[in-house]
């Protein structure tokens, strides 16, 4: 009797285990996190330019720029297709982008390869204009995500 209901126990146990795996699957590229990465932003004569390393067979496909703080349901963002990289730096004209004086912007674009795999990059930078000149300011946690660092 105590060995059937240990065998019996078992097979409960083998089956809800496979079950749960049949059920939530094996993690995929879209279960897998993604890291944003972060970049200066530099003035190109009237334009704001972002230089991306590595920029090669990658095109801008989502654009956000929104004061800091702007809450995210007020938070403009669009679709694009009509920026382009200019030897590695995305850059952004001022009917784009005119950052005002002394303001924080956020700005947020991802990159999509064109060919092979569908790999993104995700960048998250933040933008300053102060005495004329383009500046950065460190991101808080909310604004960014990192990978985590370990203490080995």
């Amino acid at each position: 009797m105590v060995r059937n209901l240990s065998l019996k126990n078992s097979v409960i146990i083998l089956m809800l285990s496979g079950s749960s795996f049949v059920l939530t699957g094996c993690p995929g590229i879209g279960d897998r996190g993604r890291h944003d990465e972060t970049i200066p932003a530099v003035r190109n004569g009237k334009d704001i330019c972002f230089p991306v390393t590595h920029s090669k067979g990658y095109v801008p496909t989502y654009l956000s720029i929104n004061l800091r703080d702007t809450p995210p349901k007020a938070q403009r963002n669009r679709i694009v297709g009509d920026i382009n990289f200019l030897n590695d730096k995305l850059c952004l004209s001022p009917a784009e982008f005119e950052p005002a004086e002394n303001k924080e912007y956020i700005v947020k674009f991802i990159l999509k390869k064109t060919t092979g795999d569908d790999s993104i990059r995700s960048f998250v930078v933040g933008v300053k204009v102060s005495g004329g000149h383009v500046e950065g300011f460190p991101l808080n946690e909310s604004e960014i995500s990192r990978m985590q660092k370990t203490n080995d």
